[in-house]
């Protein structure tokens, strides 16, 4: 799996995940990785947080942490 970010601003960094990711890994990687990311390249708070309906987006912990 890769978790990347692109936006009209720049691209983030490419991340390879190896293995299966878990909600809470999820959490952990959008807080240390793409939080970090959204505050250094949107600084009017105009981003736009996408993914799928895979389980681990979808998960109580997830949406409790957005």
């Amino acid at each position: 799996m890769i978790l990347a970010a692109i936006s009209c601003y720049s691209a983030g960094p490419i991340i390879n995940l190896h293995g299966r990711i878990t909600a809470s890994d999820y959490v952990v990687l959008s807080r240390t990785h793409v939080h970090t990311m959204v505050q250094m390249s949107f600084h009017n708070n105009d981003a736009i947080f996408q993914d799928d309906n895979s389980p681990m987006h979808t998960a109580r912990s997830v949406h409790s942490w957005f």
